[in-house]
């Protein structure tokens, strides 16, 4: 399968993936627990390959790109957070909009 084929066919991968998991849990629930421990990174590579829109393929040299991965770390880690806590700033002081109580 070459690079194209596999990127316009990402998601039904993913979702081939995700059925093919429920099934082997449903049939099998003792496997639960080994698969478990290889579920979440492999879902953090998928994510990031997602969102960040490198193909699968060349995950391996997105990452090796050192000053993309100090890009990616910097937006998703420093600049975000603290845009995000700036603009809250500006919310009215509504716990259900804020998400905190003060005398909890």
């Amino acid at each position: 399968m070459d690079r194209l084929t596999l990127e316009r066919r990402q998601v039904g991968i993913y979702l081939l993936a995700i059925t093919a998991g429920l099934l082997l849990g449903s049939t099998w629930p003792g496997l639960s627990h080994a698969f478990e421990i290889l579920l979440w990174p492999r879902l953090m590579l998928l994510l990031y390959a997602t969102c960040v829109q490198v193909p699968l393929l060349h995950l391996r040299e997105a990452f090796l790109d050192h000053r993309f991965v100090a890009a990616v770390l910097i937006g998703n880690f420093l600049v975000l957070p603290t845009l995000t806590w700036l603009l809250v700033q500006w919310l009215p002081s509504n716990p259900a909009v804020l998400c905190h109580q003060e005398n909890a």
